[in-house]
Order: C-alpha cells, then sequence, then structure tokens
C-alpha cells in the first residue's frame, strides 16, 4: 500500500488522479442521476413515512424493536417535519443515499491515489471491485440508506487510522462510528477495525480510542441483547442452499438448534463478498451453472470475484510475511482489518444473509484488491518474455469481468426505478383498500402518487441482446 501520508502536490500525481475521476465521473454521475430520478418505493417506504409522521423523534431511541435504527429515523422525522411539501422530502431522502455514494468514491480516490499510468489502471479496476459488487449494488435502494452511511464513515475511519495522530483523532472516529451505527447495526464492525488497527500499530489511533469504542459497543450490544426475547428467532426468510425458507419453516427446522443455520448465514455472507455466491443464502449461480441457465454475467461475476480474492490471498500472503519479519507495516494492518471486517460483518448477519450486509467489509476488500492490482501489474510489467503476454492478458480479463459487472450496478438500479414505477402502477388500489382506516398512510401515499408514475423513470438498455447480456436474462 502507498504511504499512508505522502505529499500529494506533484503535478504528475495531480494528473493520474485527473484521469481516474475523470474516466470514473460518467458511471458514478449515472448511477446518481438514476437515484435521483427513481420514483421514492411504494412498498415500505410510504410506511417508513407514516412512522415519523406519527411518532416524535425521541420514540426512535427506544431500543426495543429488532430493527433499530435510531439515527436513520430521526434523520427521516427531521426531513419530514422539516422539508416543507412532499417533493422536498423526497428530494432531500434521495440526497441521503446519493451524497454518501460520492463520498464512497471520492474518499477510496484519495486513500488510493494513483501516481503512475499503471496506478491509473489498477485504480479504475480497483473502483469497478466496489461499485461492482453486490454488496455494493444492494444498498443502493432508496429510501434504505442505512449501510450506504457507513460505508464512507468505515473508509473515513481507515484513512484516520493512517494517518499521524492529531488530538481531534479520536473525538472524529468516536462520531464516525456512532454514526455509522445509528445508521444500522452492521457499523459496528467498524469499532474490531480500530481495535486491530491500534493493536497493529496503526499511528493514528490511541489506545484510550480503541478502549472507548470496545466499552460503547458493548453497552450497545448489551442493551440490544436485554430485549431480544420478545423478538422472533428469524426476522426474515432465510436462504437455504438452493431454496428459500420463510420464517415459520426456518424455526420450524432449526428452531431447536439454531447455531448450524446462524453459521451458515454468516458464512454466506462472507463468501458473497469473496465469490459473489451465494446470493442471500441461495446458491443462485451454482444452480443456474447446474442446470445449464447460466449467462455470461454469471460466469464472469464467479470467475471475476474468485481470482480478485485469490489474487489478494497472494498479495496479502506476502504482507503477512513482511510483518512477521519486520514488524506491522500499513499493508499488514489492511489485511488484518479487511479479514476482521469480513468476520464481522459476518457475525452481524447470523439471522439472515443478504448481500448489503456485508457493504461495511467491502470497501476494505476493494482497498486490499488495489494493492494486490498494483503489485500483480507491476510484476507482469517487469515478467520475461515468455510470462509477459499471458501474465497481461489475466490482467486485462480480469479487469474486464469487473467493468461488466460495474455496468451492472448501473442496469440494476435503473431497472429498480422501473419496478418501483410498475409498483405504484399495480398495487396502487389495492393500497387504497387496504390502509383504509390509516388515513396518515393514504394522505402519505396520494401525495406521492405524481412523482410514483412519472413518465420519465429511468429504463434499463432498451437493446435486448445488450440488456439480456449485461443483466443476466435469457
Amino acid at each position: 500500500m502507498a504511504d499512508p501520508d505522502p505529499v500529494r502536490t506533484d503535478a504528475d500525481s495531480r494528473v493520474w488522479l485527473a484521469t481516474v475521476v475523470a474516466v470514473t465521473a460518467p458511471f458514478l454521475a449515472l448511477v446518481c442521476l438514476t437515484l435521483w430520478r427513481t420514483p421514492y418505493p411504494l412498498s415500505e417506504g410510504v410506511a417508513l413515512l407514516e412512522d415519523v409522521a406519527r411518532n416524535p423523534a425521541a420514540n426512535f431511541l427506544n431500543p426495543d424493536t429488532s430493527y433499530y435504527r435510531p439515527l436513520f429515523h430521526i434523520t427521516l422525522s427531521t426531513i419530514w417535519h422539516g422539508a416543507g411539501s412532499v417533493d422536498a422530502v423526497i428530494g432531500w431522502i434521495k440526497l441521503l443515499q446519493i451524497v454518501p455514494v460520492l463520498l464512497l468514491v471520492g474518499l477510496f480516490l484519495w486513500i488510493v491515489w494513483p501516481r503512475s499510468a499503471l496506478d491509473a489502471g489498477t485504480t479504475l479496476v480497483a473502483v469497478a471491485v466496489l461499485t461492482g459488487s453486490p454488496a455494493f449494488r444492494d444498498n443502493l435502494e432508496i429510501p434504505l440508506s442505512y449501510t450506504t452511511v457507513g460505508m464512507p464513515a468505515a473508509l473515513a475511519v481507515w484513512l484516520l487510522l493512517e494517518r499521524p495522530w492529531r488530538r481531534w483523532h479520536g473525538v472524529a472516529i468516536l462520531t464516525l462510528t456512532a454514526v455509522a451505527v445509528g445508521f444500522k447495526e452492521q457499523g459496528l464492525v467498524i469499532v474490531p477495525v480500530v481495535a486491530v488497527a491500534w493493536w497493529a500499530g496503526a499511528p493514528g489511533v490511541r489506545r484510550g480510542t480503541a478502549l472507548a469504542l470496545v466499552a460503547l459497543a458493548a453497552v450497545y450490544v448489551a442493551v440490544r441483547l436485554s430485549a431480544s426475547g420478545s423478538w422472533p428467532l428469524f426476522q426474515q426468510d432465510v436462504g437455504y442452499g438452493f431454496t428459500r425458507l420463510s420464517t415459520e419453516a426456518a424455526e420450524q427446522r432449526f428452531g431447536a438448534f439454531p447455531l448450524w443455520i446462524f453459521a451458515y448465514n454468516a458464512m454466506s455472507t462472507v463468501a458473497n463478498v469473496l465469490f459473489a455466491e451465494p446470493t442471500a443464502g441461495v446458491f443462485r449461480i451454482t444452480d443456474s451453472l447446474v442446470h445449464a441457465r447460466w449467462s455470461l454475467l454469471d460466469v464472469a461475476a464467479l470467475a471475476s470475484s474468485a481470482a480478485m480474492t485469490g489474487l489478494i490471498v497472494w498479495w496479502a500472503s506476502g504482507a503477512v510475511r513482511g510483518a512477521v519479519s519486520r514488524g506491522w507495516s500499513p499493508d499488514a494492518r489492511l489485511v488484518a482489518v479487511t479479514v476482521v471486517a469480513l468476520a464481522a460483518c459476518g457475525a452481524l448477519s447470523f439471522n439472515y444473509s443478504r448481500d448489503r450486509l456485508g457493504g461495511m467489509a467491502v470497501v476494505f476488500y476493494a482497498l486490499t484488491a488495489s494493492c494486490a492490482l498494483r503489485a500483480a501489474a507491476a510484476r507482469a510489467v517487469r515478467a520475461s518474455g515468455a510470462r509477459f503476454a499471458p501474465c497481461v492478458a489475466a490482467l486485462l480479463l480480469l479487469a474486464g469481468g469487473w467493468q461488466a459487472r460495474q455496468l451492472e450496478t448501473l442496469e440494476i438500479v435503473r431497472d429498480t426505478a422501473t419496478k418501483n414505477m410498475r409498483e405504484w402502477l399495480t398495487n396502487l388500489p389495492e393500497r387504497r383498500q387496504e390502509f383504509l382506516e390509516r388515513p396518515i398512510y393514504l394522505g402519505i401515499m396520494e401525495s406521492m402518487v405524481a412523482q410514483g408514475t412519472a413518465p420519465s423513470v429511468p429504463e434499463a438498455t432498451r437493446y435486448r441482446r445488450l440488456a439480456a447480456w449485461i443483466v443476466g436474462k435469457p
């Protein structure tokens, strides 16, 4: 990994960073523009606004609920009561999803900061690893910006950990962690990251900060567990093997000894970050391959993830060997916190696995991918004549696979926009009947009909063959 506190004033360095930003900007702009034009969803979205309209903001601090996201709900409440109009509310909620995405990519580029043409090329692939991963893509759902806020917070904490210590670092790290946890409990991943980084000699953190974070996390977990007795064993449907189990079926099958399914859920989330499989606990790609229903994108997802994870393991083994012989380095610390983040994401998804639950780990996975790609590209350039061509070809093929997955992210965001509009068109009459006795819900829903049915909703690529290849549909 590069020097954690580099001098970034030379012209070449700025030129290569500007080049990467210029190449990344169109994709990022299209994703953000699509999110801005995506209709606010009917399902779940309207109910969230009903909650903040009916309840004082302080009510969301009560931990006696299985879904505890106090800062997220307080933010929604502040928007609802302060925006002035429904259109303004929707706009602010969309910004709550868009701004963290911009911050995430911006912080990522600031950390990896390319200094040569080779760095620029590998950085572009690393950005594709970040934005093409299921753990990133699955979090691009309006208004559910839970983990989208936590991901840039985790990168900001890592940035501080690897910088020379300043007095304000402790307060900043505690604040960023509190924000991430307040939006969703997955923000707790930052706690072991900080603790391990301090133990491994990170210059930007002191023991007091690490101990304070661990203590606060312990209190948070204790408070949450004290109220867990009234919650159902399984909160959502559980993916298992090649099928999905309803909450009732899962409890009937695993209720007497749930540790096995808890371990399966945890490993599924970790494996999804590393190998893009399983998806929400279901081995979807494997099933499609076995039954000859696979698409080119299925193969690209599985192969590119496996190859990238293998490349990371190769690079990480060298970093760990260096730490054993010479002591901790920034590279070795990055390996350690990546492993810890993966384990923590798995542990926090014990109840059910979803792609989005790996979001806090995928930021570190992408950072390690950047380091591994740079090391592999440098070795390929120095390779002998016979080995040069196959090494470069392999790296280009890997880059192409991840670029295709980055395009898939954009297509799926567009597809989600169309699905949201379709839901408004098909489910609105039924909802009007179903919620007759909830006037607040009906009032909010009726005020959003125009935006939900607007004809300007983004659509997926219209070219059938290209769209089929990108989104993996037959």
